[in-house]
């Protein structure tokens, strides 16, 4: 019985690190297969002036950074009310942070075409209040529409991560300094504010990469005055052919995009590894809006004005479109038989029919991948001083969906399903490692060591510690990547699979067909997978 045992651990061993061979090779070679024409002596030249080329990553640039700014300008500000204020509805602000991880953008973005748009709700009204015939609000088909969408889609992510930290930030020096003298502006600047920058800098530069391979935004905002590296590869690869481009165009792109993950690598690296309770254990220090014990009248009623403020804000450019894409859904002659029209639509029901074939091998995957590597890196590295190790699971957030379709089609030429399953797991399994790996890094190493003692092989461990150890976590994990999976648009865009088709994609294509109502009520139920399959991965 023992023998049939361990050869089931020798068995599953061999097929998770062949896994996790394949997943790292469906990394590598496609990145390299994207960059290859442009020294091979492909097809097509490279027709771009540096001016040209210069222009394009400093307009990238400029949507990423105004996106993160305002991501931070948002998300800062009410870290502060969630993690030191008590106000109804401050479970729900903290609840937001799984929009930007389970929501899709395109939901997004179809949620601000619906809210602001030319004939969305914001429009409608304002023309009929004040009897006007065009649309008065028209920053959405610009740069600045971009940047807002972006900015507002991330500041939850950049408020649970903040919140996180500043909620477990001790009182005494605070205290200490209010009892000197010192005033409150200078007590956040010289004691709160360095306490935080670790935190806000983890929060905000992947918010920063993911707007800085901004899309499927800029594709469905249509003509904005510039366009980013991102779209450039694809109308190089998809539109044009012109391989050579491309090429440049994703070497320049990944080349930035990795100065910035090794920057966050040692962001996360220098981060305090302890950072005691959670907001749930402070909820003693938490007052209501302007009625903290140590502030002037004056700071308490522009507190009450500011929260105000940022309520509004939150509610005008965050809640509004997230109903936006309900109302607009309903807003059409069927009403809600749009659902019911939307299920007998054959086109439909094979999206659906790819993303149950598609999302659930991806979580699976990932989740397999990601528990090698935590395994590899807790006993290699247990105290996180090898920068290489610790570094490998950041580089897939320094390729894009794009660069990694592009890649495969300069490979197969012809993708199918699994090709674009593989492809999602090399890029998501980071998401899976780091739930993983924290479980793994809670073991007491005096149990690891034992268990060494006394198995017969290192297998052993594997399977009766780090495994029962870390089940919660992978169950969870799950949850995440099937829903990242669920929600994704750009690789089945940019592989373009014969017959075969996703709800994400299926929804952008109706939005592309100006089937707006359509796109809406898909996108709907798009969401709600998602966000059902995100809470249970979350709950458990």
């Amino acid at each position: 019985m023992k023998n049939l045992v361990h050869a089931a651990e020798h068995s599953a061993a061999a097929v998770s690190g062949t896994i996790f061979v394949i997943s790292a090779l469906a990394f590598i070679i496609p990145l390299a297969a994207a960059v290859s024409p442009l020294f091979t002596g492909s097809t097509g030249t490279v027709s771009f002036s540096p001016h040209t080329i210069l222009g394009t990553v400093l307009y990238t640039f400029k949507i990423a950074a105004g996106s993160t700014l305002i991501a931070a300008a948002v998300g800062i500000p009410v870290a502060f009310f969630t993690s030191r204020r008590y106000f109804f509805g401050r479970k729900l602000i903290l609840s937001l942070a799984a929009v930007p991880l389970c929501i899709p953008i395109l939901i997004i973005a179809l949620g601000f075409v619906s809210t602001f748009g030319m004939h969305g709700i914001v429009n409608t009204g304002i023309m009929k209040v004040f009897n006007l015939k065009e649309p008065p609000a028209r920053f959405l088909y610009s740069t600045a529409g971009v940047i807002i969408a972006q900015g507002f889609y991330n500041f939850p992510f950049v408020t649970a991560v903040v919140t996180d930290c500043w909620s477990s930030l001790p009182d005494e020096e605070q205290n200490a300094a209010r009892m000197l003298g010192a005033p409150e502006q200078h007590i956040f600047l010289t004691v709160t504010l360095p306490e935080l920058t670790p935190a806000i800098a983890s929060a905000c530069i992947p918010v920063f990469l993911y707007c800085f391979f901004s899309f499927m935004i800029v594709l469905l905002f249509g003509n904005i005055g510039g366009t980013t590296l991102e779209v450039e590869v694809y109308q190089a690869a998809r539109t044009t052919l012109d391989y050579r481009n491309a090429s440049l165009f994703a070497l320049i792109e990944t080349s930035c995009a990795l100065a910035t993950v090794l920057i966050y690598s040692s962001v996360i690296r220098n981060q305090a590894k302890s950072r005691g309770k959670s907001y749930e254990n402070t909820k003693n220090r938490h007052a209501l809006p302007g009625c903290a014990p140590y502030e002037s009248r004056s700071t308490a009623t522009g507190e009450r004005f500011f929260f105000i403020f940022l309520m509004l804000l939150i509610t005008f450019f965050f809640l509004m479109p997230l109903a936006g894409i309900a109302l607009g859904s309903l807003t059409g002659t069927e009403g809600p038989r749009i659902f019911l029209r939307l299920f007998a639509d054959k086109g439909f029901r094979c999206a659906l029919l790819g993303t149950i074939e598609t999302a659930p091998m991806a979580g699976i995957l990932c989740c397999i991948t990601a528990f090698v590597y935590a395994v590899v890196l807790r006993n290699h590295d247990p105290d996180g001083r090898n920068a290489l190790l610790q570094t490998i699971p950041l580089l897939p957030m320094a390729v894009s969906s794009v660069i990694m379709g592009y890649g495969i089609d300069v490979i197969t030429g012809q993708s199918t399903a699994a090709v674009l399953v593989i492809a999602q797991t090399a890029l998501c399994w980071p998401v899976a490692f780091r739930q993983i790996y924290t479980e793994l890094a809670r073991i007491p190493q005096d149990t690891v060591d034992a268990s060494y003692i006394l198995s017969q092989s290192r297998l052993d461990t594997i399977f009766r510690v780090y495994l029962p150890s870390s089940k919660t976590a992978l169950l969870s994990s799950f949850g995440f990547c099937f829903a990242v999976s669920m929600g994704d648009t750009t690789l089945p865009l940019v592989l373009s699979i014969p017959n075969f088709d996703t709800l994400a994609l299926y929804t952008y294509r109706l939005a592309g067909s100006y089937r707006f109502t359509s796109s809406c009520a898909c996108g709907v139920l798009l969401c709600m997978l998602c966000a059902f399959v995100f809470s249970i991965g979350k709950k458990i």
